[in-house]
């Protein structure tokens, strides 16, 4: 690992970086993380999820005395047990968010002049790593739907594999032209220097 440029990652890499084993001559090429503007999405929806869960619950429950939303329902008692559930329903809405934006920055993939490895958060107990040889990848697919995509330059990276190994997807991958460029340009010296 002496080639390697630990320092350059990210601090999330860096953990990753330890449960994968790399050649003493291996360098590292590239890291690819995922794109800030979808952290913003979840934070944005999170958001709004709550201020909705937030005010139709409590604020409907503190400024409605008897006809609680137009419902006909009548609060009396029931009151506390409204606001209660709407306090709870708002803080479950913010940890879900937070854990939401934690598994998205979790998500990154390293490419080294021997390897792509790739490490996938799908839930906080559900962790999957994957290691391909940069010889074994056959083809790089870059991806870019919809408008906000090409104005925050970000895509879906498909890195297609030889033999059985499934497909890597890596979604809001920042600059998807370059990272391609980068991971041909690495399986380009592969070949070079090993052969087919």
């Amino acid at each position: 690992m002496a080639d390697m440029n630990v320092q350059n990652l990210s601090t999330r890499a860096k953990s990753f970086f330890n449960m994968i084993e790399f050649d003493d001559n291996e360098e590292l090429v590239w890291e690819i993380r995922k794109d800030p503007f979808g952290l913003f999405l979840i934070y944005f929806t999170g958001a709004a999820i709550s201020a909705v869960i937030f005010s139709v619950l409590v604020l409907g429950a503190l400024l409605f005395d008897t006809d609680f939303l137009g419902l006909g329902i009548e609060l009396g008692s029931l009151r506390p047990i409204i606001i209660a559930i709407g306090f709870f329903l708002t803080v479950f809405s913010l940890v879900g968010t937070a854990i939401g934006a934690y598994l998205y920055q979790s998500n990154v993939v390293l490419i080294t002049s021997e390897k792509v490895a790739q490490l996938l958060y799908k839930t906080i107990f559900d962790r999957k790593i994957s290691q391909l040889s940069i010889g074994d990848v056959q083809d790089v697919t870059v991806t870019q739907k919809g408008v906000l995509a090409r104005i925050f330059k970000y895509g879906t990276l498909v890195i297609e594999t030889a033999g059985e190994q499934a497909n890597y997807n890596f979604t809001f991958t920042p600059d998807p032209y370059e990272t391609a460029k980068a991971i041909v340009g690495a399986h380009e010296e592969n070949l070079k220097k090993y052969g087919n």
